[in-house]
């Protein structure tokens, strides 16, 4: 168990997968005490741990949960068609602003619009697909169905 644990930890997902395969054996001579084995479970967990948290920064959580779940398809060939509603929005005269503030006024403004916003098309069912300077894009209707798509974004 440990050893599959440690190669997922690295992301070494085919040994990974090998070794769970063969009931946990990795050809290693020894055993493990079930204490030392309990550790490196611990450790492996941690690292998979940090691992997720780092991909959710990057990767809308909705997206991450239906991947773990296996809802998501991972066949990059399948594809679903359906409409989603996409919403740009940004700061009008920003490079204005940027020419006329101080850059801590400048941070300070930036930063609680991109907040608010992100937070609003969040909790309308929204999801963030990048930043562009002080625009935002974001998608209803993906990776999950959401009937009231159209109106979730105009609210937002």
């Amino acid at each position: 168990l440990a050893n599959g644990i440690d190669q997922l930890a690295v992301l070494d997902l085919h040994s990974a997968a090998t070794t769970s395969a063969a009931g946990g054996h990795d050809g290693r001579r020894g055993s493990l005490s079930v204490l030392s084995e309990v550790s490196r479970c611990q450790r492996s967990f941690k690292a998979l741990e940090r691992g997720l948290r780092a991909f959710a920064k990057y990767v809308p959580l909705d997206v991450v949960r239906m991947l773990m779940e296996g809802s998501l398809s991972q066949d990059s060939g399948a594809m679903d068609w359906h409409v989603v509603t996409i919403m740009f929005t940004d700061i009008v005269g920003f490079t204005a602003l940027c020419e006329e503030v101080a850059l801590d006024v400048l941070k300070r403004v930036t930063k609680e619009y991109l907040q608010k916003m992100c937070g609003v098309i969040v909790h309308t069912g929204g999801v963030l697909d990048k930043f562009i300077g002080d625009c935002i894009m974001a998608l209803w209707n993906v990776p999950r169905p959401h009937p009231g798509q159209c109106h979730a974004a105009c609210h937002a």
